[in-house]
């Protein structure tokens, strides 16, 4: 009888165990679920930020969220060395639709892989802004070297591998834009001793004009640049003579630019 007894009080503990594990199976899945409720009702009513203007214009079309622990439900870059942002760390910043929507001062990073642009609010609400839905994001940074302003836009014609809704950082603006495009790719090396991948991000920039809705490559040189900007011949000549111009310093070529631009 004791042997009996024993054998039930054993099969009971199995089964108070199977219980308690599907209980914690349950909880988890009910918190997962309350997470995405809560998330879809906080877009349905979202104030981005009190000091924020927002201007009509329409959502973008696909939205992820992350969970209570404030982790994303799915990191595509975990197993790829270095960063697929511009800035690994968020900027606050200014981020204008192309549908007319903005939102100002929110926390924002631009993804240079797939062209997107990664917000949050103050609330916490985070958004993936699909490529092609960005028109501007704008903002500063305070570094130890002083402060730098960026610009980046979308929007510009097909050119080389990149489309419209490639990001351009904007160097130079007016009649003739100076501009810079940033995109990085995956790539794979492989370890010749232990015979193991690595993946990591590489950054392709290139330099190109924006003038009578055209796209040009640049070459840094004297002699393309000179050409490029001949209809105001003598006001360069005689700017890049004053300042001593070095053509392949592009700190340099803004200032050319900015000038030209200023005529």
């Amino acid at each position: 009888m004791y042997v009996v007894k024993k054998k039930l009080f054993q099969r009971l503990d199995c089964f108070k165990d199977d219980y308690l594990n599907l209980r914690n199976k349950i909880y988890t899945m009910h918190g997962q679920f309350i997470t995405i409720f809560i998330a879809l009702v906080c877009i349905d009513n979202i104030n981005p930020q009190n000091n924020s203007e927002v201007v009509k214009g329409e959502w973008p079309t696909q939205l992820f969220f992350t969970d209570l622990n404030g982790r994303s439900f799915e990191n595509k870059y975990a197993e790829v060395n270095n960063s697929p942002y511009f800035n690994e760390a968020y900027k606050f910043a200014s981020v204008k639709l192309r549908k007319g929507r903005v939102f100002n001062n929110v926390r924002t990073r631009i993804n240079l892989v797939i062209q997107a642009a990664h917000i949050i609010f103050s609330n916490g609400i985070e958004l993936d802004i699909e490529p092609g839905t960005v028109q501007e994001i704008t903002y500063a940074d305070t570094t130890k070297e002083g402060i730098f302003f960026y610009k980046f836009q979308t929007g510009f014609p097909s050119i080389d591998k990149q489309t419209g809704d490639n990001f351009y950082r904007i160097l130079g603006e007016g009649r003739c834009s100076f501009i810079k495009s940033i995109f990085k790719k995956q790539v794979e090396s492989k370890n010749v001793v232990f015979g193991e991948i690595a993946k990591e991000y590489e950054t392709i920039e290139d330099y190109y004009l924006f003038a009578k809705g055209g796209m040009k490559k640049i070459k840094i040189d004297r002699e393309f640049i000179l050409a490029a900007l001949s209809d105001k011949q003598t006001e360069i000549n005689e700017f890049t003579r004053s300042n001593n111009t070095n053509f392949k310093n592009i700190d340099q070529l803004i200032k050319l630019f900015n000038y030209y631009n200023s005529l």
